[in-house]
């Protein structure tokens, strides 16, 4: 092997790594937990707001050095991750729409740009009030994540 290929294998393979170690301490960052686990003020908001909600899992996470609760549900056929501050109030707000419910400019938008994929999943996803908007398509074999605003546009 000449050594132009030992060195492009060598950084490769440390590009592998790092790739993996950064994806390990992402998901590190999050455990599942159980309601007593959970402050009180996190699970009395989660039940006031959602009251139907079947709850399918709790976690604690720290994103930038904050700690969060969150709660995983499913009521009827829409699910739910409410991220909440330990003192009951709401960080972030995940929830699967119909497809339908994508605004019209981001429907247009993933016609236009991926005329062959096939639409699954919605999401609208609310955070420090601000709206966003993903959808997940298939492209083949291909997976696609696409995120917009709450007009449509699309964001990289």
């Amino acid at each position: 092997m000449k050594p132009t290929n030992i060195f492009r294998t060598l950084g490769n393979l440390a590009l592998i790594t790092t790739i993996s170690a950064s994806a390990f301490l992402a998901t590190a960052q999050e455990k599942q937990v159980s309601e007593r686990q959970l402050p009180a003020a996190v699970i009395a908001a989660f039940k006031a707001a959602y009251p139907q909600a079947t709850i399918r899992a709790y976690a604690r996470e720290k994103e930038n050095g904050k700690l969060f609760y969150e709660v995983e549900s499913i009521e009827g056929q829409t699910t739910r991750d409410v991220l909440y501050h330990p003192d009951g109030t709401v960080a972030a707000i995940e929830e699967s729409i119909p497809i339908s419910d994508l605004p019209t400019d981001a429907q247009v938008s993933i016609r236009r740009k991926y005329p062959k994929a096939v639409v699954t999943k919605a999401e609208k996803i609310i955070r420090d009030g601000i709206i966003e908007y993903e959808a997940h398509a298939k492209l083949g074999k291909k997976v696609i994540e696409l995120k917009f605003d709450a007009n449509g546009k699309r964001l990289p």
